[in-house]
């Protein structure tokens, strides 16, 4: 009888379980706009939309009209791509200001504006070869750092900065790796299915660094389910190749902070040095990576790095609360930080920026 009971009551208990529709707020479709641009690359919108958590569909905008509107000449009319990306092959240029103009296929207009600010001008620039120990407030943490001194200079309106560290490895920065006929030769000689063969083909003179290349090989040998080692093979038959060119992808970032009055790091944030400055300013970093003295013998291997960006103020907002927010998303019990926006009608960023890689010391 007690056998009877048990079974009663689990039937009882699987009968109770039942899937419940829960009400998820409709969104309201709004425009999402993302253009942080440069002298350095040509013209490039992304347009998304908002969705609901249980919206399947496609967010990419690809119906809607897209125009830039210089003070200083005609309308550039954006072409759409893909995935939501509208271009021109023109560039922006510095100190014009930029009017943008997106008209959906509601009949919405969402506009805004921005320009690119002047180039930070870095001078002076003493690193030191003396560790030290920074106590970093934000993150309650000892850093081992080098002193980088400098004098950075602008007008005499407020001048916003951000500042980032970078390492080039002389060793490997130079090296590529690329898919050639050759490659797609050898592994059709071994056998590969034709599908896995037609995807790689398409990165025939795509150069890639050793990061990119594991990666990608890996993911297209994954979709079609090659056999075990099978993607060790087809990364063996690329072409690795050597350049002159230092591509971004194979800068590393190191830590950054300061004691400059004006200059900080933001939230927990130890990649990014914000801060305003007017005129002449002397500014004091402490970088934090593996530094040779001079002193001890060492072949050459790597070069640092500063990167200077001057930003507008659209930008220097965005940066600043988009770090606070990635830096308290994980808090349960921290206030949300919301992104700043320029966008009228929408939401997002349309910014200007001017960036500079100054090559300051090698060992």
């Amino acid at each position: 009888m007690k056998k009877y009971s048990i079974i009663i009551i689990l039937l009882t208990l699987i009968s109770c379980i039942k899937d419940l529709e829960l009400p998820f707020e409709k969104s309201d479709q709004t425009i999402v706009v993302n253009c942080l641009f440069s002298e350095d690359a040509a013209w490039k919108v992304t347009l998304t939309r908002i969705k609901s958590f249980n919206d399947k569909s496609d967010s990419y905008v690809n119906d809607a009209r897209v125009a830039i509107i210089p003070g200083n000449k005609d309308t550039i009319h954006l072409e759409y791509l893909k995935d939501g990306i509208y271009t021109s092959n023109e560039r922006p240029i510095s100190g014009i200001q930029y009017r943008l103009i997106i008209r959906d296929s509601k009949g919405n207009t969402i506009t805004s504006q921005s320009s690119i600010p002047g180039k930070p001008v870095i001078s002076e620039i003493l690193p030191s070869t003396q560790k030290t120990i920074y106590f970093s407030n934000p993150n309650l943490s000892d850093y081992e750092v080098f002193p980088l001194n400098f004098k950075i200079a602008g007008n005499d309106q407020p001048n916003l900065v951000r500042f980032k560290l970078f390492t080039f490895n002389k060793d490997w920065g130079y090296k590529r790796y690329m898919v050639t006929k050759e490659t797609i030769s050898a592994l059709r000689e071994k056998k590969f299915p034709e599908d896995f063969l037609k995807e790689l083909e398409k990165l025939i003179g795509v150069s890639m660094n050793g990061s990119q290349q594991w990666t990608i090989i890996r993911e297209i040998a994954k979709k079609y389910e090659l056999p075990f080692n099978g993607d060790n093979i087809a990364i063996s038959k690329m072409d690795e190749i050597n350049v002159t060119t230092r591509y971004d992808d194979s800068f590393r970032s190191g830590c950054l902070f300061s004691n400059s009055i004006g200059l900080n790091n933001v939230s927990k944030d130890i990649l990014n040095v914000l801060g305003e400055y007017y005129g002449m300013k002397e500014v004091s970093l402490f970088v934090s990576y593996l530094l040779v003295s001079n002193n001890n013998p060492a072949d050459p291997k790597e070069e640092y790095w500063l990167e200077v960006t001057g930003m507008s103020e659209d930008y220097y907002k965005y940066q600043k609360t988009y770090i606070k927010q990635i830096e308290t998303q994980k808090n349960p019990f921290a206030s949300v930080t919301e992104v700043y926006s320029n966008i009228e009608n929408g939401v997002g960023i349309f910014a200007g920026y001017n960036r500079q890689m100054i090559h300051y010391y090698d060992y």
